[in-house]
């Protein structure tokens, strides 16, 4: 009975991981969004790789046998943190996450708007040196000539 009872909480603990580490990719979606094919895919990759984890541990704790009931724990365990601190987890992780990665981006934008200010200086000062150059060699050419 006791070890029952054990393994039935050992699943809520479970599923209440599996929960937490999917919330970590969808966190991972808010701050870097992806289109719906790519998370089409992370799901299906998720949740198969979260499946097999799930039957190993099942199968490896309980001597070889799957139980239903430790399937309901699974999704018991699942449901007490969704209903908990899901929500609440996912959008204070984004939100402390958000900073730092609205920083780097305003950043990146101004190291990009100087290195276009430098790149159009440096087009510029290229054309006039390549105008000069062929004005030089106008010159040289109609003094070339008359000689």
């Amino acid at each position: 009975m006791n070890h029952e009872l054990a393994f039935f909480f050992q699943s809520v603990l479970w599923g209440v991981c599996l929960l937490f580490f999917y919330d970590l990719l969808r966190i991972g979606r808010r701050l870097f969004p992806r289109r719906v094919l790519l998370v089409s895919a992370e799901d299906l990759l998720y949740w198969s790789l979260a499946g097999v984890f799930l039957f190993g541990k099942m199968y490896q704790a309980n001597e070889g046998s799957i139980r239903a009931y430790s399937v309901i724990a699974v999704i018991l365990g699942m449901v007490i943190y969704s209903n908990s601190i899901s929500a609440k987890f996912v959008s204070m992780a984004v939100k402390i996450l958000g900073i730092p990665i609205k920083f780097l981006i305003s950043v990146e934008k101004r190291l990009l708007f100087a290195i276009r200010q430098c790149k159009i200086l440096v087009w510029k000062r290229l054309r006039a040196v390549k105008r000069s150059l062929k004005r030089g060699r106008t010159v040289e050419e109609k003094s070339g000539n008359q000689a």
